[in-house]
């Protein structure tokens, strides 16, 4: 069981080129507008390729060197569309019978009523319901058709909080229960996290080789991956003499790393929160540029001092901090070398 995408596609401005295979939950994480969506489409057959190759279970269901590509209706693919593209004539009920292949029809039917919530509206026409409500109608009716792999492109963003975490859960089991594959765009990096087990950032158009979540959370090998992932503090950065130390041009700063620079080292990245101000290796000496209270903790930013003009670093901390520091104030902060991240 597996999908193998290897296509190439001319977009407006840049080139689409998505390399990547999955055999369980995948997520395509990038900045609006990089190609994920399309992406799916294409894997889906609403889209053709300029050219490559798309296979899913051992079937190929494109490939332009052979000329073939299989029409959407006969690609077994589930897919969830941002319109969410209900027949606007047929109640909540018949939207779902419609695509259901099950012999006991009544009995899936009901189940999937109660697993997506929306039981008290099946006799009512897309027209009458929300925008939440059309959501999980659209993904009850993709279960129904029993796909070999699931497409959902930010399936959860028109939902409340409470119903998005519950749809989370019942969609988390349903597709570990049919064993089909799944492969998920969001913006959302937890999202990603709590639903799949692998992701493929898209970077401008060019998807990055597939990393496991943790991985990619933990340690991250891209600038792009360590974006996505959430890091605040990405800076460009330059070998030295020494391959464990690394050069901040912009925070004129040397950092150690526990890991040796590669000759294709691009950037430096530093979590926010990984900074400590007890005394350790990596000391940076601040001036407080500016202090936040966020919701549960405080941020920090800080300007090394000597770094160029704009060029601040962030940190969360607790709240505390804030009753102890004022702008203008100079504080050294500490980050161990195994939180240095190395980025290409």
């Amino acid at each position: 069981m597996s999908l193998i995408v290897h296509i190439r596609k001319r977009l407006h401005n840049f080139e689409l080129i998505s390399d990547f295979e999955t055999d369980g939950q995948l997520a395509l994480l990038g900045a609006s507008g990089s190609g994920k969506s399309m992406t799916l489409k294409c894997i889906a057959g609403i889209e053709k390729p300029d050219s490559g190759y798309i296979e899913l279970n051992g079937r190929v269901l494109y490939d332009s060197s052979k000329h073939i590509n299989i029409q959407p209706q006969k690609r077994n693919v589930g897919y969830l569309f941002q319109n969410y593209a209900l027949f606007p004539n047929m109640t909540v009920k018949k939207n779902i019978l419609v695509a259901m292949k099950a012999e006991n029809k009544t009995e899936k039917l009901n189940s999937l009523l109660d697993e997506f919530y929306i039981r008290d509206i099946q006799d009512k026409y897309p027209g009458e319901i929300s925008g939440g409500q059309q959501q999980r109608v659209a993904l009850a009716r993709i279960l129904a058709s029993e796909p070999e792999v699931i497409l959902l492109d930010e399936p959860f963003s028109a939902l409340d909080n409470f119903i998005r975490w519950r749809l989370e859960m019942t969609v988390a089991d349903t597709i570990k229960k049919f064993g089909v594959i799944s492969v998920m765009v969001t913006h959302d990096r937890d999202e990603a996290y709590r639903n799949c087990e692998a992701v493929c950032i898209i970077n401008d158009g060019k998807s990055e080789p597939v990393l496991e979540i943790h991985k990619m959370m933990g340690q991250p090998n891209t600038i792009g991956a360590a974006r996505i992932s959430g890091c605040k503090n990405i800076f460009e950065a330059e070998k030295t003499n020494d391959k464990n130390v690394i050069f901040l041009p912009k925070l004129n700063i040397y950092l150690k790393s526990a890991e040796n620079a590669e000759e294709d080292i691009k950037a430096v990245g530093l979590r926010s929160h990984y900074f400590s101000f007890e005394v350790t290796e990596n000391k940076i000496d601040c001036v407080v540029e500016r202090l936040v209270e966020d919701v549960f903790g405080a941020i920090i930013m800080l300007k090394p001092i000597n770094a160029e003009e704009g060029n601040l670093i962030r940190v969360d901390t607790d709240k505390n901090m804030l009753e102890k520091l004022s702008a203008g104030d100079n504080i050294s902060i500490y980050i161990k070398p195994v939180d240095v991240l190395l980025l290409k």
